[in-house]
């Protein structure tokens, strides 16, 4: 019998009182964790199911006016409670704005407080010293298997909050199942010490880099809301620290399904805090003196904020960038159709809005022309529906960063401007049109480095942009003709483009390359979209610029993000 069959009840009962209270499976830890040996079972099948009902009791997310929206609660110090306010902010879905698609709590200061207290108190309690890390690795691997069990519930969860095709959604999903597997497998390497050969006789020296840092607030985006939490929770916990996890507004379902999946696993709920919220309100789980890392996916601005509230401590960031494709001279018409396909995915996946989108095109004069009606043609096989039920993969989600009055303004503003519409882009029409901001591809040529247009930037006042230089999570492509060549690219690159996450080039010109690989930053894709993730990489920018200091991926970059280091000497007396 699995040994959840006993928690039946208690979980019919925490369902039956809005998901409120004390968790159950956070009640079970202290008896699992007793029980726990080196050859304790993971998780089965059967166990999987019994849980079901704990992880799932919201049944499923409304699609239609007036059906039930669940409500999203804060987890602190082992329980589900509202926020101190009592108010909770109706999120209205993405796909369709007549739905409300969950209710989340409004959480203030008093609210980010008392996770900052719980999370302070685990801290100070010491119980890390004396953890296994064995038990810890049990823990991962259970959340991974859990995971794996629910495949398909969670790429429901995906697809109705962040409107994803089914092949965008799966990168999401399967970037949390491998960081857990890659970074569960990797611990033991990444966070071994070394014993230092003897330097002096009767001394001995030791460096040990991986020692907890202390309570971490971890902020995560609206894009990937599986796999960026998922990389930065699995982290956090193998690490040994604290956490509060402040997942974005648009995921509070999901925000929810991890920490219970994370305590179903069998985490020490001391360690796992959940808050909801919004920006200023809770700021203070940033700033708060005793949190010794702030890990934080998202915005520059974010970042900027943050980094004004903590001064000299820590904080990890990851941005987005403004990142260009170059295709050189030598290609085929075959070739050609084949990149355009490729660099058009890069640009339209999950509507544009991903951190390694595309954002623009450059290449000599003559190649762009050749190019460019290639792209748009490849545009033009895009469908602009409703991602969430279809099997296709061409279709472009709607927008979910911006307004789609910024998005028609800046392709206005760039006709004025004097840049070339190739495609004009546009609402997208009929209801799906009428009830989502879902928009039509854009594709501007005659874009040069300097080139500036001032938009009114989602209903908050005009600025001036830049075209090539500020990144748009919208489906509008910009395209850049380089008279140098690739040697201006590199320029434009290294020396005008504040951003250096990643970079695509397309050419069979090795000294090109080598080029590339002595002066370029962050990411470099040979032959490839900006936007892949095949398999397990390091992600991240060069660590200089505006898109991040970061890196994640490799297991040893991302368990340094929640650790301090020890260099040590022992004298023999």
């Amino acid at each position: 019998m699995t040994p959840f069959a006993s928690l039946g009840s208690a979980i019919q009962e925490f369902n039956a009182k809005g998901g409120l209270g004390p968790d159950p499976l956070a009640a079970l830890y202290p008896e699992r964790r007793h029980a726990w040996g080196l050859f304790a079972k993971n998780l089965s099948d059967e166990d999987c199911e019994a849980l079901r009902p704990y992880l799932f009791a919201y049944g499923k997310l409304p699609r239609a006016p007036g059906e039930p929206a669940p409500r999203c609660h804060d987890f602190i110090g082992g329980k589900w409670c509202a926020p101190e306010s009592g108010a909770y902010v109706a999120m209205t879905s993405p796909a369709d704005d007549r739905v409300t698609i969950f209710e989340i709590a409004a959480s203030g200061e008093k609210d980010a407080l008392r996770a900052i207290d719980a999370a302070d108190r685990a801290w100070k309690g010491l119980a890390w010293a004396n953890e296994a890390f064995g038990y810890r690795k049990w823990v991962v691997r259970n959340f991974s298997l859990l995971l794996h069990h629910f495949l398909e519930e969670c790429l429901r969860e995906i697809r109705e909050q962040i409107p994803k095709t089914r092949l965008e959604a799966q990168k999401d999903f399967w970037e949390a199942k491998r960081a857990a597997d890659h970074l569960e497998g990797s611990a033991e390497t990444a966070l071994r010490g070394e014993i230092v050969p003897p330097m002096v006789p009767g001394q001995v020296y030791w460096r040990n880099a991986w020692l907890p840092a202390g309570p971490a607030t971890i902020i995560t985006p609206m894009n990937f809301i599986y796999g960026i939490p998922g990389i930065q929770i699995v982290g956090a916990y193998l690490s040994g620290c604290p956490f509060i996890f402040k997942g974005h507004p648009f995921a509070a379902v999901t925000n929810t399904t991890l920490v219970k999946m994370l305590l179903a696993s069998g985490a020490d709920p001391a360690y796992v805090q959940k808050l909801e919220g919004f920006g200023a309100g809770i700021a203070r789980v940033a700033t708060d003196p005793r949190i010794a890392v702030v890990s934080v996916t998202g915005s520059a601005e974010t970042a900027r904020k943050i980094a004004g509230g903590r001064g000299l401590a820590r904080l990890r960031f990851e941005g987005g960038g403004c990142n260009w494709a170059f295709v050189d001279d030598g290609y085929g018409d075959a070739d050609l159709e084949r990149i355009a396909a490729r660099l058009t995915y890069s640009k339209l996946g999950l509507g544009s809005q991903k951190c390694t989108g595309l954002h623009g095109v450059a290449a000599a004069p003559a190649m762009l022309e050749r190019l460019l009606p290639k792209i748009a043609a490849e545009m033009d096989r895009w469908e602009v529906a409703d991602p969430r039920d279809t099997a296709e993969e061409k279709v472009v989600s709607p927008l979910i960063v911006h307004r789609t009055e910024t998005y028609l303004d800046v392709i206005a503003a760039a006709r004025r401007a004097g840049c070339t519409l190739v495609r004009e882009g546009g609402r997208a029409g009929g209801e799906w049109g009428r009830h989502s901001r879902a928009v039509k591809p854009a594709l501007i040529a005659g874009v040069e480095p300097g080139t500036t247009i001032r938009v009114d930037w989602d209903g908050r006042g005009e600025i001036d942009l830049q075209l090539a230089q500020d990144e748009l999570f919208m489906p509008i492509l910009v395209a850049m003709a380089l008279p140098g060549g690739f040697d201006d690219f590199v320029r434009f690159s290294l020396f005008t483009n504040p951003h250096d996450l990643a970079t695509s080039l397309y050419t069979r010109d090795d000294a090109k390359l080598q080029r590339a690989h002595r002066t370029l930053g962050g990411m470099i894709k040979e032959n490839d979209g900006t936007d892949s993730a095949l398999e397990w990489e390091e992600f991240g920018a060069s660590t200089i610029g505006e898109s991040g200091n970061m890196g994640v991926g490799e297991a040893q970059a991302t368990l340094s993000i929640f650790c301090r280091r020890q260099k040590g000497r022992h004298l023999v007396l």
